[in-house]
C-alpha cells in the first residue's frame, strides 16, 4: 500500500536526517516527497502507477506564464519544475488539507507589511475557510505554514517550517492512516448499461475495504481523514500499560495475575459511551491497583464515571458523528464552564461548573480534522507566571491550555492526542518529576503548576514535527 511513499524514505526528515543547509528552498527533496504524495494517491484512487507520469507535468509546464519575472526564487523555480500536477479538471487532489499547488503570489502584506514575499504554495479546499489560502511559503526564511484562512492570525513568530518538514509529516500521517486515499468506487453511486437496454444504478462500498475510512462529504478526492487510527489506539492501550506498572513499581507492588479492564461494557452502556475510540480504550485498558494516574486526577471508577457532565442521559443524540466531551480521569476540583469553548456539543441543560481533570474533547467525525482521541487537561487554576508554554512557544496561561499546540504549523488545529498525555505521565514517574505513594501519583492537583516554573515547564512542553506528534 505504502510503495511509492517507502521509495523516498531516504527523502524523509528524522533526527538522523534533518534538514539540509542549502540556499533557499530544498527543491531536490521537496519535489520528490511531494511527488510521491500526490503519486500515491493517485495509485490508491485505482489508477494505473504507469499512467501517472504520462498524464502528469510538471507545475510550470502547465503554464510557463507562471513563472513571473522576479517573483520567484531559484530554489522555488527549481521545485516547480520538478513537482508534478495535473490539469484543472482532473479528479486527483494533492493531499486532504490542499488541493495542489497553487501559487498565488503576495496577500500577507499584514504578515511582513516591509517585504512580503510570500505564496500561497499550496490552496486550501475553500470549504475548510471563509477566506480560503493554504501553505504559505516565504521566500525570504525559506519556511512554509498551515494556514487556512485569511483573515486568521499570521506573523512571523509563529513556528514556520521547513517545506520537507511538512512534508514528511503528511506522509506520516498516510503511513498511519490518519490520511487514507479511497478508492475510486468507496461511497459513489454509479450507472450501467444493462443487455436490454435499461441503466443499472451501482452502489459503491460505503468504507474502503482495506482501512475502514470512509468517504467524507467535504473531502478533496481521492482523500479522506478517520477520527483515529488503529494504531493510535494500540499506541495509547501500550502508553497506558507502561504507566500502570511504573507506578505500581514505585509502589513496590509485583506484577498482576488480574486483568480487569477500566471499565466494563455494562458500565460504558450506562454512561452511553458511543462506539469509538474512548469505549475502546476504557474497555480494553487493565484496570490498575491505585487511586491517581496523575497529580489530582483519579482513575474512573463505575459510580463516578457514570455521572458524566456532557453525556447527555436524557435524549438520543441528533448525529452519530457527533461526540460529546468525556471526562476520563476526574479531579476533585469544580470548575466554571464559562469560555470552554471546546466542550462543543453540549447536552440538553450544559452545566455552569464541571469537574476539573482529563476529557477526551468533542468531536465531529466528519468535519474538517475529527481528532476523537483528543484531549484537554482542565486544571482549577490558570497558570500565569509566564513559563508554561503550548507547543507554538505561546503561552499556556488558560486553565485548558496545557500541553496543547497553539499554532499547528502542519495541520488544522486539533486538540493533543491522549498518547501525548499518557507519554508525558509516563516520563514523569519514570524520571522522578512525580512522586508516587500508596494511592498512585502523589501531591495533588497543585503539582501541575510546576508547568509554570523556570525548572519544570519543559516536563510539560509537547514538541511538534516529524517523527512526534502533529
Amino acid at each position: 500500500m505504502f510503495e511509492v511513499l517507502q521509495e523516498v524514505s531516504h527523502w524523509l526528515v528524522t533526527d538522523e536526517n534533518p534538514p539540509r543547509d542549502v540556499d533557499g528552498m530544498d527543491h531536490e527533496r521537496c519535489a520528490a516527497l511531494h511527488n510521491a504524495i500526490f503519486k500515491h494517491g493517485w495509485i490508491c484512487s485505482g489508477r494505473d502507477a504507469e499512467d501517472f507520469l504520462p498524464q502528469s507535468l510538471p507545475y510550470l509546464g502547465l503554464d510557463p506564464h507562471l513563472a513571473q519575472d522576479g517573483l520567484l526564487h531559484p530554489s522555488v523555480l527549481a521545485f516547480l519544475r520538478s513537482a508534478r500536477a495535473l490539469p484543472a479538471d482532473h479528479q486527483v487532489h494533492f493531499f486532504y488539507n490542499v488541493a495542489g499547488l497553487n501559487l498565488d503570489y503576495g496577500g500577507h502584506d499584514y504578515c511582513f507589511p516591509d517585504s512580503d514575499h510570500t505564496l500561497t504554495l499550496y490552496g486550501c479546499y475553500p470549504e475548510h475557510a471563509g477566506q480560503p489560502d493554504g501553505l504559505v511559503y516565504d521566500q525570504d526564511m525559506h519556511k512554509a505554514i498551515m494556514h487556512f484562512d485569511r483573515t486568521d492570525e499570521l506573523t512571523p513568530e509563529q513556528p514556520w517550517q521547513w517545506l520537507e518538514s511538512i512534508l514528511t509529516v503528511w506522509i506520516e500521517m498516510i503511513q498511519r492512516q490518519k490520511i487514507v486515499a479511497l478508492p475510486a468506487d468507496v461511497g459513489k453511486v454509479s450507472y450501467e448499461n444493462v443487455a436490454d437496454g435499461g441503466v443499472r444504478r451501482v452502489e459503491g462500498p460505503p468504507r474502503d475495504p482495506a482501512t475502514g475510512a470512509k468517504r467524507l462529504e467535504f473531502a478533496m478526492e481521492p482523500w479522506t481523514i478517520v477520527p483515529w487510527a488503529t494504531q493510535d489506539l494500540e499506541e495509547s492501550l501500550k502508553l497506558w500499560g507502561m504507566v500502570v506498572v511504573s507506578i505500581e513499581q514505585e509502589m513496590g507492588l509485583g506484577e498482576s495475575e488480574q486483568f480487569d479492564t477500566v471499565l466494563d461494557t455494562a458500565t460504558l452502556d450506562r454512561a452511553r459511551v458511543p462506539d469509538g475510540f474512548a469505549r475502546d480504550f476504557l474497555s480494553q485498558a487493565r484496570k490498575p491497583r491505585f487511586t491517581f494516574i496523575a497529580p489530582g486526577l483519579r482513575v474512573p471508577t463505575q459510580s463516578d464515571f457514570a455521572t458524566q457532565p456532557f453525556l447527555d442521559q436524557d435524549r438520543e443524540p441528533a448525529n452519530e458523528d457527533e461526540l460529546p466531551a468525556i471526562l476520563l480521569f476526574r479531579s476533585e476540583a469544580l470548575v466554571s464552564t464559562r469560555q470552554l469553548f471546546w466542550f462543543g456539543f453540549r447536552p440538553s441543560n450544559p452545566p455552569l461548573e464541571c469537574p476539573g481533570g482529563l476529557y477526551l474533547n468533542p468531536c465531529d467525525r466528519s468535519y474538517r480534522y475529527p481528532q476523537e482521541d483528543g484531549c484537554n487537561l482542565l486544571l482549577p487554576f490558570e497558570l500565569t507566571s509566564g513559563w508554561a508554554r503550548k507547543s507554538d512557544h505561546s503561552s499556556a496561561s488558560q486553565r485548558d491550555d496545557l500541553l496543547q499546540s497553539g499554532v499547528n504549523p502542519y495541520n488544522d488545529l486539533h486538540p493533543v492526542q491522549l498518547q501525548a498525555f499518557l507519554e508525558t505521565v509516563y516520563r514523569c514517574v519514570e524520571d522522578g518529576r512525580w512522586e508516587v505513594d500508596e494511592s498512585g501519583v502523589a501531591d495533588g492537583i497543585d503539582k501541575w503548576r510546576d508547568a509554570d516554573t523556570g525548572h519544570g515547564w519543559a516536563d510539560y512542553f509537547l514538541p511538534l514535527g516529524p517523527g512526534k506528534y502533529w
